[in-house]
């Protein structure tokens, strides 16, 4: 058996390593505005795919919550020369895509085109319209707050929703992480088009973007269109360090009556952030502990063994500032208690003892497996560059994973374990039909 699970690592290994051989050969460079690029040739199909980060995400929003995840939505509502239909149909027309979202510390736009010059040169116009010269249309603008509110509201009527928000606003509070639904909407409902206009000009800055190229693109193609996007989005000012964010660690029971016949729970509290050393440890840990889905130690034992739940998780939510880590199912009202109770001891006594060597080689298969459909296409790849630059990632790092991962072992798991989870301190979401109202 022992000789099957190394056979199977070291295939795992190999294929992850396909993807990872890839990050490694990224080449680098800076624009004359100091824009960060990366760029990687993959000819294997004739289509490019980019993505140009800006340092524009929730956290530069101040009180104005919603603001980064507005102005990024308004961006691919038409152009000054292109209307929105308009600018959808075009982009049809040329087989692309052209795609804008805001994150916690960002704000990214993709384009997938095919690299034949007669689709990629007019693609590239309309995302560098898009970048430069998106028209804020008042309309449209009312139409996409509407949206958005509608969609805050729509909270109160699904209970995993209500639980997340509880959660989140218990170990986070005052902070755009723990904004409830009526804080987002009150702060929608008053924000105006010179917001969004005066947030992109701060914020959409060359000197603080990263651009990445995955594709069937010359190098010399890359740095010509990189230069046109920096020179483009101009060199803004240096921005001030990002909010920090303060965790509230709390040990506290919040429950919120739902009529529901089932009850959702979330319990956790703040663990980590992406710069920690214990990170691949209790990643690596935690995907046996309860993020490999049926075969985790939770599922085992809280669904097959004792039939509480049809499904349970945890996971590190680790990034740039002190994420949970997060235990999560449903359960029958009745059985709240005692799903619970049994949740913590599993965890307990994963923390005591450690994970058993023999499950621990399967998980680390599963979990390296898991990294390769991760990086299974051009875009794919391209966040994944994305993610190693944003926390200042060595481009070798995919390469040298499976090395580590296979390294690491049962006591490390448990030690880290040790220094930051702890079943007794975690806080308890409980929505659903337990309490009256």
């Amino acid at each position: 058996m022992k000789n099957l699970l190394a056979g199977i690592l070291a295939t795992s290994a190999f294929l992850i390593g396909l993807s990872a051989n890839a990050t490694s050969q990224v080449e680098t460079w800076k624009t004359k505005e100091g824009a960060s690029v990366y760029f990687l040739h993959a000819p294997e199909i004739p289509i490019m795919d980019m993505v140009v980060s800006v340092d524009a995400g929730s956290l530069r929003e101040g009180s104005k919550y919603g603001l980064a995840s507005m102005t990024a939505g308004m961006m691919t509502k038409g152009t000054s020369k292109l209307d929105e239909e308009a600018f959808l149909t075009r982009l049809d027309d040329l087989q692309s895509s052209i795609n804008a979202g805001a994150s916690l510390s960002s704000t990214s736009f993709s384009l997938r085109s095919l690299t034949k010059p007669s689709l990629l040169t007019p693609s590239l116009e309309l995302f560098y319209d898009v970048l430069t010269d998106a028209k804020f249309n008042e309309k449209v603008f009312e139409r996409e707050r509407t949206q958005a509110i509608d969609g805050q509201k729509a909270i109160l009527d699904n209970p995993s929703k209500i639980a997340s928000e509880l959660y989140y606003e218990t170990l986070y509070p005052n902070s755009v992480v723990g904004a409830t639904s009526k804080m987002l909407e009150s702060s929608l409902k008053a924000l105006t088009l010179q917001d969004l206009e005066n947030f992109r000009q701060q914020f959409y800055q060359a000197n603080n973007a990263k651009i990445v190229f995955v594709g069937d693109l010359q190098k010399t193609d890359a740095e010509a269109i990189a230069a046109h996007i920096s020179e483009l989005l101009g060199k803004g000012e240096i921005l001030p360090a990002l909010a920090s964010i303060t965790p509230n660690p709390s040990n506290k029971v919040v429950e919120q009556y739902y009529n529901s016949p089932q009850t959702q729970v979330l319990m956790g509290q703040p663990a980590i952030d992406r710069f920690n050393d214990d990170y691949l440890p209790l990643i690596v840990g935690n995907h046996l502990l309860g993020g490999s889905g049926l075969t985790s130690i939770l599922m085992t034992n809280i669904r097959e063994k004792d039939g509480l739940t049809y499904g349970i998780y945890s996971y590190f939510a680790a990034g740039i500032y002190k994420g949970p880590f997060t235990v999560g199912f449903s359960t029958k009202n009745e059985s709240v208690t005692e799903a619970i109770e049994k949740s913590k001891a599993v965890i307990a006594k994963f923390i005591k003892e450690g994970p058993e060597e023999e499950a621990l080689q399967r998980a680390k298969n599963n979990f390296l497996g898991s990294l390769v459909l991760d990086m299974n296409s051009n875009a794919k790849l391209a966040n994944a560059i994305l993610g190693l630059a944003a926390y200042d990632l060595p481009l070798d790092y995919y390469e040298t994973l499976p090395e580590k991962v296979k390294a690491i072992t049962p006591a490390e798991i448990q030690a880290a374990f040790k220094r930051h989870v702890n079943p007794d301190k975690m806080a308890t979401i409980i929505v659903g039909g337990v309490v009256e109202k």
